[in-house]
C-alpha cells in the first residue's frame, strides 16, 4: 500500500465520532471509589540536601585555582574580548566579497562615519572590557556597515 492510498483512506474516515454512551459517570464513579492515598515523601528533603551539598562541593572544586597559577581576575572581560574578535573576523570575511567594488560617492561619508564608530566602540571596549552593551553596539554597527556596503555596491 502506498502513501497516497493511506492518505486517501485517512481522508475517508469521519472527522468526529461521538461515543455510544456518556463516559463521564463511569469515570467519576471510579475516581470516587479510589481512596485518596497520601504517599509520605520523607526522602525528598534528604535528597534535596544531598544534592545541594554536592552542588556546593562541585562549585568549590571547580573554582579552585591550580597551584602556581594566578586566578583570572575578570573572566567576563575575556569573554567580551573574545566575542569582539569573533565579530570583527566575521565582518571582515563578509566584507572581503565586496573588495575592489565601486562604491557610490554619495555613500562614502556614511561608510566613513560607521568605520569611525567601530574604532570608538573598540576603544570603549578596551576601557570597559566587561560591557556587553558595547559588544552589542559593535555587532549593530558592523551589521549596518555591511548593509550599507551592499547597498553602495548594488546602486
Amino acid at each position: 500500500m502506498t502513501e497516497t492510498d493511506l492518505r486517501w483512506q485517512l481522508r475517508q474516515l469521519p472527522r468526529e465520532m461521538e461515543p455510544s454512551r456518556d463516559l463521564w459517570p463511569a469515570i467519576a464513579a471510579a475516581i470516587e471509589q479510589q481512596p485518596a492515598r497520601r504517599v509520605p515523601r520523607r526522602w525528598l528533603p534528604t535528597f534535596a540536601m544531598a544534592a545541594s551539598l554536592l552542588l556546593v562541593g562541585g562549585l568549590v572544586w571547580k573554582m579552585q585555582v591550580p597551584a602556581g597559577a594566578s586566578p583570572d581576575p575578570d573572566p567576563s572581560a575575556r569573554i567580551v574580548a573574545s566575542e569582539s574578535r569573533a565579530i570583527t573576523d566575521e565582518y571582515q570575511a563578509a566584507l572581503q566579497q565586496y573588495e575592489g567594488a565601486t562604491i557610490a560617492p554619495q555613500l562614502r561619508p556614511s561608510l566613513g562615519e560607521l568605520d569611525r564608530s567601530v574604532v570608538q566602540i573598540k576603544r570603549a571596549i578596551a576601557a570597559d572590557p566587561q560591557s556587553v552593551f558595547l559588544l552589542q553596539q559593535l555587532r549593530k554597527t558592523y551589521s549596518r556597515r555591511l548593509a550599507l556596503t551592499q547597498r553602495a555596491v548594488t546602486s
